[in-house]
């Protein structure tokens, strides 16, 4: 093929082997300018794969990648009454996305009421979406010269939330997970966990979600249908990272889904052996691999009371905002309380560019978008 990886884009994607054809064919078309994005941006994304592949890590390669600002949507639908379940429709756009993030590759499994359409093209009257299942995934990675995409290890994020019309409502909630190994080979065990009984937090969210009889083979993949009235989204966030590297991500990113405020009942990262350690369930914290991590944190779970399992140290310290300033600011790897105070004053109140800024207080872009974004150091006051 001349722009997909074929190797890379099976491992991420949850499509057939024989689907990589039209997945190629969408990608030629939008390189020839056929979509209305810019011609030749996927030539330029393979051509920026092979310049970066041994001198950025993988973020740096996104970031070279957005340049593009690109976002490749397939959408596949199921319709309730349709008469050969077999059948699946579907069509695919290529546009802009408008956000710093990297190009991204999208797919849309959809379950839609009523019968489907007579031509294949006009919306039947009262058809609306049921339910939805996403997978997202950075475009750079499928494509030709980025290398063995499984190397070092993953993270990704699932998100479970209501759809508009559900009743009762509930409020979108997130897991973050770590993966050595292939993202979906874990999140098969996460639905396998989820459908035969396991009682953390994620996997009872999960089953809430998810038809028992929801794998269908249809169309141009796998479709996993959920529950009416409810999106899950799956979204590939990182790949390529070393072990230091994920551990350190992962710590961070968790601080916005541990509980209550999302699906992760222990801290990330380093922070989460310290937490297991020290309540006995690992007995070293370093070297310590994210399968031994994984199992003694479900140890611990399950060893807790029933009900919603709130570890207590999280409950007591992290609550805490001098707690976590004390354990965020001693790294040597994090800014200061100095350092994120003028990020904010330059940008909120003054205005000056995310450059100017980065300059101006010695961080780099990433820090200084994500201090203003409020992803990381919002409880730094």
């Amino acid at each position: 093929m001349r722009y997909l990886d074929e190797k890379n884009a099976l491992s991420l994607l949850p499509i057939p082997v024989e689907s990589l054809s039209q997945i190629e064919t969408a990608l030629v078309e939008i390189d020839a300018g056929m979509h209305g994005v810019l011609k030749g941006c996927i030539s330029d994304l393979v051509k920026i794969n092979k310049q970066s592949r041994h001198g950025k890590k993988a973020w740096g390669r996104f970031r070279s990648g957005r340049k593009h600002d690109l976002l490749i949507e397939f959408r596949f639908i199921l319709f309730d009454e349709q008469p050969d379940p077999d059948q699946c429709f579907y069509s695919w756009q290529a546009s802009s996305h408008g956000t710093p993030q990297a190009p991204t590759i999208i797919f849309h499994f959809e379950r839609v009421a009523g019968e489907p359409p007579a031509n294949g093209l006009d919306t039947p009257a009262g058809a609306y979406v049921q339910s939805r299942r996403i997978f997202s995934v950075p475009i750079q990675c499928i494509l030709r010269n980025w290398g063995n995409v499984e190397r070092g290890h993953m993270i990704y994020e699932h998100n479970i939330s209501a759809m508009d019309f559900a009743d009762p409502q509930f409020e979108s909630a997130s897991y973050i997970g770590l993966t050595s190994r292939n993202w979906q080979t874990r999140y098969k065990e996460h639905q396998r966990d989820a459908l035969t009984g396991s009682e953390l937090l994620f996997h009872t969210s999960l089953r809430k979600v998810l038809n028992v009889d929801s794998l269908v083979q249809a169309g141009l993949g796998s479709f996993e249908l959920v529950r009416k009235g409810a999106a899950l989204l799956s979204e590939l966030e990182y790949v390529n990272l070393t072990y230091e590297e994920a551990m350190q991500v992962e710590e961070k990113l968790v601080e916005r889904t541990l509980y209550p405020k999302g699906l992760n009942m222990i801290p990330g990262g380093f922070a989460g052996f310290q937490f297991l350690h020290k309540l006995g369930y690992l007995n070293r914290t370093t070297k310590v691999s994210v399968d031994e991590r994984d199992h003694a944190s479900a140890k611990y779970l399950l060893d807790a009371e029933s009900g919603v399992r709130v570890a207590p140290w999280v409950k007591k310290n992290w609550s805490s905002d001098e707690f976590y300033e004390q354990v965020i600011f001693k790294r040597s790897n994090t800014l200061n309380r100095d350092q994120v105070i003028s990020i904010r004053k330059y940008g909120n109140e003054w205005g000056f560019d995310s450059d100017l800024i980065a300059n101006l207080v010695g961080a780099n872009l990433r820090q200084v978008r994500d201090v203003l974004s409020e992803k990381y150091y919002s409880r730094v006051k």
